[in-house]
């Protein structure tokens, strides 16, 4: 519900109404502390009064109780608790057991509570009324009058000036006091409902904002789908330059997915290993042999051993690779791209410093490209080639094995024994995939490029 005046101060006089209804409450035990003191001499009220005063304050007291838990109008209970606390007050002043002013003052200040200005003026100007009235019976039973030396007239006229100057002063306070405390809630509640509203605009605002962040999301999404969908459409475009490149990447990039994960469950580099760098790796590994579109086909398909001046060509590739993607856009604020660099540059380097093409050992390899130079040579392992058939997983992790702080880093090895039943399972679904192809394409190769490769 919305904070304004008529909600605040409605829900201000329930409030009220519900601790007059505890005062009322509070007022039965007095009569009877007044018949208890009788009992014993030290306060001589009748009882027959004592009783009076009983019953009103019981009836009215549980009156009230029963009209409030019927939710009856508010405002009504708001002056029936005014008059009967005010009764109650005339009842006793009105047998002479209490000081008249002093509790007639009680009424009024319960009215500021309700914060209405015009509610306290008219409680004061009733409370006077009754005080006046009370004076009256008073006048005769006062010891001056009973004594002859003033008439019940003057001395209820001479009391009564007195009364006014009182009220006169209760007046001002009790109206500064509602009337002051009702402007100021009520420049809070206005307060309140500015807050409020700005509050609900910035909700909007938040929500719009929110909306449009999705969707923003959403196109970053779609775009950095639609980029790697670009990288992967390159990569699988080396197919047509390299019989099995195409293949390779395809393979490679499962693998290091793999691989990754492995080194993560084993607890090896996982501060690195995070699950948006693993993505970052998984489609980095795409292009990792994009530079083998600068050699020769008939060396890429030669089938068999390379001379050495083959082998500096086929050497070239991760150079050739790097720089090419100087010239790749973008991609995830430039990680991407620094990390299919460092992948296509640093892949054939070994963890005891006799790769190439820089000879750079240990450490000074960038992790992600010590993961593709293993998951490239898994795939090499396993996969056809012109010049060889496919090893087993039992033969491939053997070799693995053999190239531990050699090839490889040792904890690397580890990861791709642990995950090798993963691997094979990979790599039997993809020769299932591949095997209505892989026959007709590696004709077709040997049928055209038989007479380049020979010339080379």
């Amino acid at each position: 519900m919305s904070i304004n005046d008529e909600a605040f101060f409605n829900e201000n006089i329930v409030n009220v109404n519900k601790k007059v209804c505890t005062i009322l409450f509070c007022t039965i035990p007095v009569p009877v502390v007044f018949a208890a003191l009788s009992v014993v001499d030290i306060w001589i009220v009748p009882h027959v009064y004592s009783l009076g005063v009983f019953l009103y304050s019981t009836i009215l007291s549980f009156l009230y109780r029963y009209l409030i838990k019927k939710n009856v109008n508010q405002v009504f209970l708001m002056y029936m608790g005014i008059m009967a606390t005010s009764g109650f007050v005339f009842l006793l002043g009105i047998e002479g057991i209490i000081t008249i002013t002093i509790s007639f003052a009680f009424p009024p200040f319960i009215t500021c509570l309700y914060y209405n200005r015009k509610v306290t003026k008219w409680t004061t100007f009733v409370c006077f009324l009754l005080s006046c009235i009370c004076y009256w019976p008073r006048s005769f039973r006062v010891p001056l009058v009973l004594a002859g030396a003033e008439t019940p007239f003057y001395w209820f006229v001479k009391n009564i000036i007195g009364l006014v100057i009182e009220y006169i002063f209760l007046f001002i306070l009790t109206d500064y006091m509602s009337n002051r405390t009702h402007n100021t809630l009520q420049s809070l509640v206005k307060s309140m409902e500015t807050t409020e509203k700005a509050y609900g605009e910035l909700k909007e605002s938040n929500k719009k904002v929110k909306l449009i962040n999705g969707q923003l999301q959403q196109k970053n999404t779609q775009l950095a789908e639609t980029q790697f969908k670009i990288i992967q459409f390159v990569a699988e475009c080396l197919g047509s330059h390299d019989l099995f490149t195409g293949r390779h990447v395809m393979h490679t990039q499962k693998y290091v997915e793999v691989i990754c994960n492995e080194m993560v469950k084993l607890g090896i580099y996982t501060k690195e290993l995070t699950g948006e760098n693993i993505k970052l790796f998984t489609n980095a590994a795409f292009l990792h042999d994009i530079g083998k579109i600068h050699v020769p086909e008939g060396i890429l398909n030669k089938i068999g051993k390379f001379t050495d001046e083959e082998f500096e060509l086929m050497k070239c590739h991760p150079s050739e690779g790097k720089n090419l993607l100087e010239f790749l856009p973008m991609v995830n604020d430039g990680r991407f791209n620094e990390i299919a660099k460092q992948m296509a540059f640093y892949h054939h380097e070994k963890w005891d410093g006799t790769g190439y093409p820089n000879k750079i050992a240990g450490l000074e390899i960038p992790l992600c490209a010590r993961i593709m130079a293993a998951a490239d040579v898994m795939d090499a392992l396993l996969s056809q080639r012109l010049y060889k058939d496919p090893k087993t997983i039992e033969e491939a992790v053997e070799i693995f094995e053999k190239s531990r702080d050699s090839h490889f880093e040792s904890c690397i090895v580890d990861a791709v024994i642990s995950c090798s039943d993963k691997i094979a399972a990979i790599d039997k679904e993809f020769k299932k995939q591949e095997a209505s192809t892989n026959a007709e394409e590696q004709e077709w190769w040997q049928r055209y490029h038989d007479s380049k490769i020979q010339n080379i």
